[in-house]
């Protein structure tokens, strides 16, 4: 399950790199770098969202809801403990505390 999960994700990855890559950047030209972009249009500077725009957002909600739960299934199967007792415990154990001048 969750080697399924991970290629998905990866797959999904490569998917939404190739649809930013695929759309239309918004006002390309020299003059919008330096903010003198603007569009006359109804929309606004930004546009309509195209279809292209809501795939990347479907898809992109999609890639995040599948890393999530796939940090999760892999946070409850790795309960191996490292070390069973906490390190402050076993500093204190072995008087590292004394060894330690206080001025």
């Amino acid at each position: 399950m969750i080697t399924f999960l991970t290629v998905i994700c990866v797959l999904l990855a490569i998917v939404i790199v190739g649809i930013v890559l695929l759309q239309q950047g918004k006002g390309s030209d020299l003059g919008s770098a330096f903010g003198g972009g603007s569009s006359n249009s109804m929309f606004g500077a930004l546009g309509p969202s195209g279809f292209l725009g809501r795939l990347t957002y479907i898809i992109v909600a999609i890639w995040l809801i599948l890393s999530f739960l796939l940090a999760y299934l892999l946070k409850n199967e790795n309960t191996e403990v490292i070390f069973d007792t906490p390190l402050i415990e076993e500093a204190t154990k072995e008087g590292l505390s004394d060894e330690i001048p206080i001025e």
